[in-house]
C-alpha cells in the first residue's frame, strides 16, 4: 500500500468527521427552521468522505481469506449507508423525504460499525474498535427509538445517529494516521 493511499483515507476520514461535527453543532439552529440546507450539505459531504474512508479502512484488512472477506463484504453496505444518510437529509430539506432509505442507511452504518469494531478488537487500533462498537450500539439505540417512539411529523429519531458520524470520522482518521495496519496480524 502506498503512503498516498493512506493519507487520502485518513484525510477523508478527518474531513468527513469534521463536516459531521460542524453539521451536528449547527443542529440547534435548525430547530427554529433555519440553516437546513447548510446542515444537510455538511452531512452529505461527510457521508461521501466517510464512505471513501471506509473503503480505505477495508483495503487495509488482513490478507487472510476469512477476515478479508468479512470486512470487505460489509464495506459496500457501510459506504452506501453514509451516502444514503447524507442524501436523505438533502431530500428532507427540499421536501422530498426518503425516510425509509435513511433508516436503512442508519442500519447499514451500524452494521458496518459492528463489523469494523469486531475486526479491530485485537489489533493495534483496539481502542478505536471498542469506540466503534459503542457508536454502533448508540446508532442501534436510535433505530430502536425510531420504532418505539410515535414521533411527530417530520421528526425521524433515527437521524440522531448522524451526530455519531463526526466522532467516528475523526477517530478513524487518527487511527489511520497512527497505524499503518490497524488490524491484528495473525
Amino acid at each position: 500500500m502506498s503512503g498516498t493511499t493512506g493519507r487520502v483515507g485518513a484525510g477523508a476520514a478527518l474531513a468527513g468527521g469534521l463536516a459531521a461535527l460542524a453539521g451536528s453543532a449547527l443542529l440547534p439552529f435548525h430547530a427554529g427552521g433555519g440553516l437546513g440546507e447548510w446542515i444537510a450539505a455538511l452531512f452529505f459531504v461527510a457521508g461521501l468522505a466517510l464512505a471513501l474512508a471506509s473503503v480505505e479502512l477495508a483495503s487495509r484488512a488482513p490478507r487472510t481469506p476469512g477476515e478479508r472477506v468479512g470486512l470487505r463484504s460489509w464495506v459496500a453496505l457501510g459506504a452506501a449507508g453514509f451516502v444514503i444518510g447524507g442524501a436523505g437529509l438533502i431530500g428532507d430539506v427540499v421536501e422530498r423525504p426518503i425516510v425509509a432509505a435513511e433508516i436503512a442507511g442508519v442500519a447499514a452504518v451500524a452494521a458496518w460499525w459492528v463489523t469494523v469494531g469486531r475486526a479491530l478488537r485485537a489489533g493495534s487500533a483496539a481502542r478505536f474498535g471498542a469506540f466503534t462498537l459503542v457508536l454502533a450500539a448508540l446508532a442501534l439505540g436510535a433505530l430502536a427509538l425510531q420504532l418505539a417512539w410515535s414521533a411527530p411529523a417530520g421528526a425521524v429519531p433515527a437521524r440522531f445517529a448522524y451526530a455519531l458520524w463526526g466522532p467516528w470520522g475523526v477517530g478513524l482518521g487518527i487511527a489511520l494516521i497512527r497505524h499503518r495496519t490497524p488490524f491484528h496480524a495473525r
